[in-house]
């Protein structure tokens, strides 16, 4: 275990996005109370946005262009909350998979050529981390100024919210319009912020992985940098072969850490990969074909933005991870154990090797419900599928307009 721990920005958004949601690891009796507290906070806003957006969408039925704003809505705030209530029934797995990246991942001793690539690796975590925040955070700004702009010049009674709630109430009149309004931003920044922390926190941990599996391979070709001078030599035997077993507990965890993470976030990318491709495409009704307003459309774009951005990176990382750990068979290949002498030690280190290549054969991989692993591929599957239901949203819109 290493006792000087790495942290960066990444990685510290992370944490507290996870704290807010409810979401991070159980440190302490008093800390599990708020965990607690947040979580429910969490899940109850959720409950209280589904509602008002479905009670509107049921009163407004008919109306396409508010239907697929308000279905667009519904689906977010779903895919959040199914995705909270999944994670949390894991959680236990999922505070083992921060244990382990603490331990054995963020920390500092690396050496100088290990230190290059963890902060490449910190890089594209940070403008991961980055993007995905300020995507979610104009969506939310957007939901918020658009009816502010809505309310310019109209009568006090005659006000309107983010969502309209149907309640026999004077709800536009102060202080009852206020307090809805403010309930209302409340729960927007609160999805907000479950909507991203599950899409960043995967993206980073599964980016470490990656280039975890880098530093293994660089380790693994380094183990016969010394092969001209000692060829013969036994001692260079005992030392390969001691180096080897290093790198297979390396190989060892880095294998148990993808299994966890497979495990704990395989419910949420079926949910992304189920869900995405309908969500999508209503975004781009609301851009393209919705008669609503510029700002409206700017939410759509923000939305769409926001989602198309994290489908191409999560796939690319996930992509890398399969890539890079079956790289580990070709790098353990790649060196001159072939000649190294029949001892007992060298016996061992070929039979180590053989298992370790054998291994590798079965890349690690996310999977989306255990159905099939997440790949780039996965991408391109979920953009012709957007393509295929707009163009069905298209003829029915036409449709309608000219019956």
């Amino acid at each position: 275990m290493h006792t000087l721990q790495y942290t960066d920005m990444s990685i510290k958004t992370s944490q507290f996005l996870l704290r807010l949601t409810g979401m991070w690891m159980k440190e302490s009796n008093t800390k599990e109370s708020r965990r607690t507290f947040a979580m429910t906070y969490t899940i109850a806003l959720h409950i209280y946005a589904l509602y008002i957006n479905l009670t509107d969408i049921y009163y407004t039925w008919g109306d396409m262009n508010h239907c697929c704003y308000e279905m667009s809505n519904i689906l977010c705030i779903s895919l959040s909350l199914f995705k909270t209530i999944a994670i949390r029934m894991r959680c236990t797995v999922l505070n083992d998979i921060i244990i382990l990246a603490r331990q054995n991942f963020w920390h500092f001793e690396y050496d100088h050529e290990d230190q290059i690539l963890l902060r490449k690796c910190c890089e594209f975590c940070k403008l991961w981390t980055i993007s995905i925040c300020c995507f979610a955070q104009a969506a939310v700004t957007f939901y918020v100024v658009v009816p502010i702009y809505a309310n310019i010049g109209r009568n006090k009674s005659d006000r309107v919210h983010p969502i309209k709630m149907w309640f026999d109430l004077p709800l536009s009149e102060t202080p009852y319009f206020e307090i809805v309004f403010a309930t209302q931003v409340i729960a927007l920044q609160q999805i907000g912020a479950t909507y991203v922390c599950h899409y960043n926190f995967s993206c980073v941990l599964n980016m470490h992985a990656i280039y975890q599996f880098r530093m293994l391979q660089r380790k693994l070709s380094s183990l016969w940098k010394d092969f001209d001078k000692e060829t013969n030599s036994i001692d260079y035997t005992n030392n390969c072969y001691t180096a080897l077993k290093e790198c297979i507990r390396r190989h060892q965890l880095l294998i148990k850490f993808c299994e966890k993470l497979k495990y704990v976030y395989m419910l949420p990318i079926l949910s992304d990969v189920v869900v995405f491709s309908i969500l999508m495409c209503l975004n781009t009704y609301e851009i393209l074909l919705a008669d609503v307003s510029i700002l409206t459309r700017f939410i759509s774009v923000c939305h769409i933005a926001g989602n198309f951005s994290y489908i191409i990176f999560f796939t690319h990382v996930c992509h890398g991870l399969i890539e890079e750990s079956s790289n580990i068979g070709m790098a353990t290949y790649s060196g001159w154990w072939s000649v190294l002498p029949m001892t007992e030690p060298g016996r061992k280190l070929r039979k180590d090797i053989r298992i370790m290549i054998m291994k590798s054969l079965r890349p690690c991989y996310l999977s989306a419900g255990g159905f099939f692993p997440v790949s780039l591929q996965t991408s391109s599957t979920l953009m012709s599928s957007t393509l295929s239901y707009f163009t069905l949203m298209r003829e029915f819109s036409i449709k309608m307009a000219n019956e």
